[in-house]
């Protein structure tokens, strides 16, 4: 994001880039995929300049703060990695001032020092950065993907809302010689197969945007809440909507997960610090909290938003799923549990909650529960009516 926001800055006319280089484990030629220790991220933005470097050694800086920064970012490299080496060369752009050339190296770690970071002037050179994070730590390294392909996918799922932008720079993966376009994966993969819309809460405006992944790489359909245009938690979205408990068909016979974005300055102003969470609740409170005043927006209330617009999107594939679990149900019911038989005039009410995979068991306990919500229903409407009928002087 560093490198994004560089770029951003940059008065260059010329096409940017950056580069992101996969450094492997030595001595182990013969594996496909060596372990990963670290990556090299190279940039052709506006450099590590006098105002970026005072926002890099001030803790919780501002520098950024219009973008979502929160001044942490270089403690999360130290946090997954030993060291981090920098060498960047920038311009002075003092319109008054002939232009000059300098370059600032030093290495970043748990001693570090800024006196020893100060720039040298130089004759010639390339305006931008290049960050090198060794020393990959094996609590995060084991979380890694190892192949390529995945990586691509993860870093497009990461940063999706910036490859989508008209301006976004070009992005390359190089990894044992070989070059992975990742503006290309984002292409391929995401953009080609969206859809795209927008809900408020107590006034408060999301926009959503829902992709058909056809890679193979891409196994779960996933809600992911962005901040800052960028990826921050994601949740599996077959927990609330079973019919995606495994991939789809679409209407050429291609298989696809689904996978949604939802963002909005509500969501840019609770993200914690270290981007791993919202500091918002989950449900709903009782009922004296929503008579209150400015009560916060509940996690749950965006999900059901996503979940409807996702719903929405797929109806087509979610009607044909369920009439075929209908027909399921119908011949279960009728060879190996009449007494559901009343539950079958209601179905369509209750369908969408199993999944297309539900075995024998999992539609009996389906049925059951089903069963025992409305007669629950049944007595609390009965008893209802009865002290209600109680209360009459001319039962007539």
């Amino acid at each position: 994001m560093n490198s994004f926001q560089a770029i951003h800055d940059s008065k260059a006319e010329h096409q940017h880039k950056i580069t992101i280089s996969v450094e492997r484990e030595d001595g182990l030629l013969e594996e496909d995929y060596p372990p990963i220790v670290g990556f090299t991220i190279t940039d052709t933005g506006v450099g590590f300049d006098d105002d970026n470097f005072d926002s890099f050694n001030t803790a919780f800086s501002e520098h950024k703060v219009d973008r979502g920064g929160k001044g942490l970012g270089r403690f999360m490299w130290l946090k997954a990695f030993d060291t981090v080496d920098i060498s960047s060369v920038f311009s002075t752009h003092d319109p008054e001032e002939e232009r000059e050339l300098w370059n600032r190296s030093f290495k970043f770690d748990v001693n570090y020092d800024p006196e020893k970071a100060a720039p040298v002037k130089i004759k010639q050179g390339v305006v931008g950065t290049t960050i090198k994070l060794g020393g990959f730590k094996k609590v995060y390294r084991e979380h890694c993907p190892l192949q390529v392909e995945k990586l691509a996918q993860r870093l497009a799922e990461h940063f999706i809302l910036v490859l989508m932008q008209a301006k976004c720079p070009r992005v390359e993966i190089h990894d044992q010689g070989v070059k992975t376009s990742l503006n290309t994966v984002f292409r391929e993969n995401f953009k080609d197969n969206s859809a795209t819309s927008s809900f408020a809460l107590q006034g408060r405006n999301f926009t959503i945007n829902g992709f058909r992944l056809s890679s193979r790489g891409a196994s779960k359909h996933r809600l992911i809440y962005a901040a800052n245009s960028r990826g921050v938690i994601t949740e599996m979205l077959d927990q609330y909507i079973p019919n995606l408990s495994s991939r789809l068909i679409d209407e050429d016979g291609e298989s696809f997960v689904y996978l949604a974005v939802v963002q909005g300055d509500y969501l840019n102003e609770k993200v914690n610090n270290f981007r791993t969470d919202f500091e918002i609740q989950d449900t709903v409170g009782d009922e004296l909290e929503l008579e209150l005043e400015d009560v916060d927006i509940k996690r749950s209330e965006i999900r059901n938003e996503c979940t409807t617009f996702i719903e929405n999107d797929l109806s087509s594939l979610i009607d044909d799923l369920n009439r075929v679990k209908i027909e399921k149900l119908k011949s279960y019911v009728h060879v190996d549990a009449p007494q559901y038989k009343p539950l079958m005039r209601y179905v369509i009410d209750f369908v969408g909650e199993i999944s297309p995979n539900a075995t024998k068991m999992e539609m009996e306990l389906a049925l059951h529960k089903e069963l025992h919500k409305r007669e629950v229903s049944l007595k609390r409407e009965s008893k209802r009516i009865l002290t209600q009928g109680a209360k009459l002087d001319d039962y007539e």
